[in-house]
This record gives C-alpha cells, sequence and structure tokens, in this order.
C-alpha cells in the first residue's frame, strides 16, 4: 500500500471541499498579494491547531490541503497573483 493509492479517494474529497469554498469565498484567493496569503494561509493553520487542542475541534486537513493547493499555485504561477 502506497500513499498514492489513496489519490483518487483524496482528490475527490478536496474538489468537493475546494467546491463548497469556492461557493463561499469565490475567487477571493486570486486577488490576494503573494505576502497576504503567506499570512493568512499561516494564521488559519495556527487557528485550525488550536481549536484541536483547546476546544476538540476536528484538524478539518481538507481545508489544509486546498491551501497547499493555493501556496503551490503561487509558487508554480506567480503572475497570475497581484503585486
Amino acid at each position: 500500500m502506497k500513499v498514492w493509492d489513496f489519490l483518487p479517494e483524496f482528490t475527490k474529497a478536496l474538489q468537493e471541499q475546494l467546491e463548497s469554498d469556492d461557493k463561499r469565498w469565490g475567487d477571493t484567493w486570486r486577488q490576494r498579494t503573494i505576502g497576504n496569503q503567506e499570512a493568512r494561509i499561516e494564521g488559519h493553520i495556527r487557528d485550525y491547531f488550536d481549536k484541536y487542542r483547546n476546544v476538540g475541534t476536528p484538524v478539518p486537513w481538507l481545508k489544509i490541503a486546498g491551501l497547499a493547493m493555493i501556496a503551490w499555485i503561487r509558487d508554480n504561477r506567480p503572475e497570475i497573483f497581484p503585486e
């Protein structure tokens, strides 16, 4: 068993998460500067773990994967983000 064996299942779940996020946030991810996006991602991840430690809220791994995808897009396609 390899981690990539789970890619089809994970990809389907991630797409559903991203579609749900899109209904709430739309294309705001593209309107943020690179520095603002970094700070936002860091803050969200910190908040997710604070809620996990202090309240027992499960870590939303798919939301973190969505944030990682935005960061990956940003690193690989910086031309689509504002200066």
